[in-house]
């Protein structure tokens, strides 16, 4: 039985953590066998939330407070036959202040899964607060990793022994065959859902427009580097060493994805520009249209098709009166390279998010005089709170390899991520409180995120309105950047700039206009036909709560998107191909609203 609290939380050790989160797994296990509700209520607490991804149905879900999650646990795990409860024996339980952290490993119909528990004081026993269940592979096929690795040469004697490299250019070209995965994008996203297909013994190409995997992150601004740290920069199969700096340059990170492509033996067509593409219900195929670096067009037919081409197309530049014929050098955030060609010159930076920021410290840092034209408000934070009120479980003495730690991260339902941001927001703010006052000092206008949720909130509703501070916000705190607030610029006039208050700035020699970028998206649906028209939104909320058609099935069967942060790819590739390979393995349909599916217990179900 589950051991009860005799004393101060934090005085529980290690072992007796160990002990007392076994004894909750064995009860756990007890009640899923007898179906026991009142069993199973008496360990959860009542404010609990369960997260799934894909361990019982092949979606997303969740549920918010014991009386909702008990009784759903218990239907799930009576309809996809969950078993095999033991804690887990590569992560031990970790206590914190927050409670004792713990996995365990379980296994249902066809897969096998791992959960994730915290366990706090209530009353008088540990219960579960957050639990969150996952999928980690699929029971008749492992992924390539481990004991089930690839042989690579094969040692003896072999008739007619091919090279590797011969195999693997002929894996790539796809001549006379089609992938069953198509993927638009070499990126970080495109790269890791690669990755994790090739694991699982699913043929897929990605395509990129560029000449070389991470042109993407090589032609951005000389200045630019990751804002996240080198802890939760891991791609799938393969961890950063220990000598890679914690702020990553761009170029760098442009250097690591094109080696972490030719590593992962991942089949990339470069300089392959996507033209249109059509799905036939019938044969529930794509036919996918690409022009190749040659000019030739060439046709595709897999069976899925990714779209890993980020959340933002093509750069957005206002109209502005006179600005054909201004007489200086203008540009968009996405071609601006170097301040170190603007020397003394007199530059107006317009947009006040992280790319107008980074390029006005740029350029300031090499001698230009820069203006900043903050047309609206934005959400500041500075780069050392963020890392310490939101990346707490990726840093250098870390007690969980990121695997654990991601599932960790995607612990609780996004209805709590938003509370649990607004509080987090609150106190960053106070810990930046001088940096802040001094801003608005200046005139700089603050918000708090949509709803005050902050950088998380504005990045799921696709705002970039938001500045994670490396020194640009000290700039304009200090005067030394110059500040234009809540103007636009309304006409050109040779080198004499016009704002919509009136004023004036003359010899403007460079803009730059950091205005963001047009939804990527929008772009693209005109030319996937009627496919696209079931899609009414790729990322953001979806009225469950969990991503819009992202990561999980999308409302066109075959169509699929991935997008997100590093940390996201990471973690949301794993499910995304486990149900592909799901889908090739005739274990789930391709479209469950029309087809039937083998039901767990074995006979049909739809």
């Amino acid at each position: 039985m589950t051991q009860t609290v005799d004393r101060a939380f934090g005085e529980v050790t290690a072992q007796e953590a160990a002990q007392i989160f076994a004894g909750w797994v064995s009860d756990l296990a007890t009640a899923v066998r007898d179906g026991s509700e009142p069993a199973l209520s008496d360990l959860f607490a009542e404010d609990a939330t369960w997260r799934d991804f894909m361990a019982f149905p092949w979606d997303f879900h969740h549920t918010v407070g014991r009386d909702e999650t008990v009784p759903r646990f218990l239907e799930l795990a009576k309809e996809w036959r969950a078993a095999d409860f033991a804690p887990s024996g590569e992560q031990a339980p970790v206590v914190s202040d927050a409670g004792i952290n713990a996995f365990f490993d379980f296994t249902t119909s066809d897969r096998v899964d791992r959960a994730y528990v915290l366990l706090v004081a209530n009353g008088e026993k540990f219960r579960a607060m957050t639990l969150q269940t996952q999928v980690i592979g699929l029971a008749d096929h492992p992924e390539r990793i481990r004991h089930h690795r690839k042989e690579g040469k094969v040692y003896g004697i072999v008739e007619g022994r091919t090279r590797w490299t011969k195999d693997r250019a002929r894996e790539a070209a796809f001549e006379g065959e089609d992938p069953a995965v198509l993927v638009l994008g070499a990126g970080h996203n495109g790269l890791a859902i690669a990755a994790r297909l090739g694991a699982l013994d699913v043929p897929t190409l990605v395509i990129d427009k560029d000449a070389r995997v991470g042109d993407q992150w090589r032609r951005r601004y000389a200045s630019l580097a990751l804002h996240s740290t080198v802890y939760g920069d891991h791609l799938p199969y393969m961890s950063l060493p220990p000598n890679w700096p914690a702020h990553t340059p761009k170029d760098k990170f442009a250097d690591f994805i094109e080696s972490y492509a030719t590593l992962m033996d991942i089949n990339v067509w470069t300089s392959t520009t996507f033209l249109r593409g059509r799905y036939d219900e019938q044969t529930q195929r794509w036919s996918i249209h690409v022009r190749r670096g040659d000019g030739s067009i060439q046709e595709l037919r897999p069976r899925h098709f990714v779209v890993a081409g980020g959340m933002f197309g093509a750069p957005r530049v206002p109209q502005i009166k006179g600005l054909e014929t201004y007489q200086g050098i203008w540009t968009h955030s996405d071609e601006f390279q170097n301040g170190a060609d603007f020397p003394g010159k007199k530059v107006l930076v317009v947009g006040a998010a992280v790319s107008g920021h980074e390029l006005a410290h740029d350029l300031y840092e090499h001698g230009a005089d820069v203006t900043m034209v903050q047309r609206g408000a934005t959400y500041v934070v500075t780069y050392e709170s963020y890392h310490r009120y939101w990346s707490t479980l990726f840093t250098e003495d870390m007690p969980y390899t990121p695997d654990f730690a991601d599932q960790m991260t995607y612990s609780l339902p996004n209805v709590r991520v938003d509370e649990l941001n607004k509080r987090l927001v609150k106190e960053a703010a106070a810990a930046d409180r001088p940096l802040l006052d001094r801003l608005e000092a200046q005139g700089f206008k603050l918000e708090w995120g949509p709803d005050g949720t902050g950088i998380i909130g504005a990045h799921m509703s696709g705002r970039d309105a938001y500045q994670i501070d490396i020194g640009a916000s000290e700039l304009i705190a200090d005067g030394r950047v110059k500040l234009k607030q809540g103007v636009e610029l309304a006409e050109i006039n040779g080198k004499t700039v016009t704002f919509t208050d009136g004023s004036t700035m003359d010899d403007v020699e460079l803009i730059v206009f950091a205005t963001g970028y047009h939804q990527f998206w929008g772009h693209l649906q005109p030319v996937l036909g009627a496919a696209a028209e079931k899609i009414d939104k790729a990322y953001g909320r979806a009225a469950d709560g969990e991503y819009a058609n992202t990561w999980r099935r999308s409302a066109q069967p075959g169509l699929w998107f991935g997008t997100g942060f590093i940390r996201m790819a990471r973690f949301y590739t794993r499910f995304m191909a486990l149900l592909i390979k799901a889908i090739e393995e005739g274990i789930e349909p391709v479209d469950p609203e029309t087809e039937s599916r083998p039901a767990p217990d074995g006979s049909t179900a739809t």
